[in-house]
């Protein structure tokens, strides 16, 4: 291998690890501080995240319970998806493992569930209203 693509990979290297230190930090933070909601604040209405930072001290706290009461997209699919991510993304630039990528399917399918989560949690009548952060 040359030595400019040592350089390289050493730089994707320190960039995924940056990249990561500052997810998780953010993710520790936001769990902690529970930030208000933009989306909420301007509309009234719940986005697929809102409830996330909540969800997250409760995790932290460790109340499962808790944490799937406030929002269980996010517990359910998003945080397993960016926990695989995350895993995939050490693998491939520790290890040296190639991994596939998800492909678009699987990004369309994450942007339909989005917006389906979306809109359950906002109608205004039972069974939905539980679904409300």
């Amino acid at each position: 291998m040359s030595e400019s693509a040592v350089t390289a990979r050493r730089r994707r290297r320190t960039a995924g690890l940056a990249v990561g230190a500052g997810a998780l930090g953010l993710l520790l933070a936001t769990g902690v501080l529970a930030v208000p909601c933009p989306f909420k604040l301007l509309t009234g209405l719940d986005c697929p995240f809102c409830g996330g930072s909540r969800m997250l001290g409760a995790l932290l706290a460790g109340d499962l319970g808790r944490a799937l009461d406030l929002n269980a997209f996010a517990l359910l699919v998003v945080l397993p998806l960016a926990a695989s991510m995350l895993i995939a993304g050490v693998l491939r630039d520790f290890l040296a493992v190639r991994i596939p990528g998800p492909g678009r399917t699987a990004g369309m399918t994450l942007l339909v569930l989005l917006a389906a989560w979306s809109v359950l949690r906002n109608l205004p009548f039972e069974p939905f209203l539980v679904l409300r952060a």
